[in-house]
């Protein structure tokens, strides 16, 4: 819609305009940065429901290297009938609810939404007195190269994935207060997400809190790492944690501290959040309270 509204008004020769340019994906970052004058590098990720997490990464390195001070990051998903349709002949949404990690999940929620931050330096944000809701510590990637719709079954890339956002961040596993959790209540994504939990954080794991709010507000594919990445930045903030809803029966093999059905207040200094999505595209980002 925004793009309709904002397309030139051409229609010559009985072509639309507005058509023409809602076709790239690249147009919504192109027609914000002409609305508010952003000039800077300009990027649009396509890595299913990891892509918000790519993009806040990538900005992540932007800034690192000194080419930028501040970027505007995040993801959003608008869902045509024909998606329904694809996770439907996947046979992978619940008929009623979303119940990450439950016994007796039947698949993901579809969902709509948004999800944007502010990447800045340090002195860029104290410089224009800012309000700093968390620290962009470090990100882990890593493809599974398995398959495309299933996770790799013993979690290998979710694994690096976790592992190398730790070290690149250079915080210890057993500094992790809270974990985000892809959690999309489908059957192999929760039983691996919990492997790959277990593998990285060893002995800690079943005392870390994790949730997954698509339980609360589904799953918004392309926005879905970029919302939770806000989450994330909020549980520090608020010393909350969001919980797990739906959860009514323990699942042997998702057997963590899943912050059943009420959240809770806990002091968070360092959160992971975890995106693991179709095609293997595992992307890991570390907050961590400034």
């Amino acid at each position: 819609e925004y793009l309709l509204r904002n397309a030139p008004d051409d229609k010559a020769n009985g072509f639309d305009m507005g058509v023409a340019l809602t076709y790239p994906p690249s147009s919504i970052t192109t027609l914000l940065s002409e609305d508010f004058g952003f000039e800077g590098p300009n990027m649009v990720s396509l890595n299913a429901c990891s892509s918000g997490n790519h993009a806040i990464a990538w900005a992540l390195d932007l800034l690192y290297e000194g080419k930028v001070d501040v970027m505007l990051v995040g993801g959003g998903e608008l869902i045509p009938q024909t998606e329904f349709t694809h996770f439907h002949n996947l046979k992978a949404l619940a008929p009623e609810k979303c119940q990450p990690f439950d016994k007796e999940r039947k698949g993901l929620v579809i969902g709509e939404g948004a999800g944007i931050m502010v990447l800045e330096t340090l002195d860029f944000a104290s410089k224009r007195n800012a309000e700093i809701y968390a620290e962009l510590k470090g990100y882990g990637m890593r493809c599974d190269g398995h398959h495309m719709t299933a996770p790799h079954p013993e979690g290998a890339g979710a694994i690096v994935a976790m592992s190398n956002a730790l070290s690149m961040a250079n915080i210890s596993y057993e500094n992790v207060d809270y974990i985000n959790a892809h959690g999309t209540g489908t059957s192999l994504n929760d039983r691996m997400e919990t492997m790959a939990i277990k593998s990285v954080f060893k002995e800690r794991a079943k005392g870390i809190p994790v949730s997954s709010i698509k339980s609360m507000i589904g799953h918004t594919m392309g926005a879905a790492s970029a919302i939770e990445s806000v989450v994330s930045c909020l549980a520090i903030k608020n010393n909350a944690i969001p919980p797990t809803i739906h959860y009514e029966t323990p699942d042997p093999e998702c057997d963590l501290d899943y912050v059943p059905n009420e959240g809770r207040e806990a002091k968070i200094n360092c959160v992971i959040n975890n995106s693991f999505a179709f095609g293997g595209n595992n992307v890991t980002n570390i907050f961590s309270r400034l």
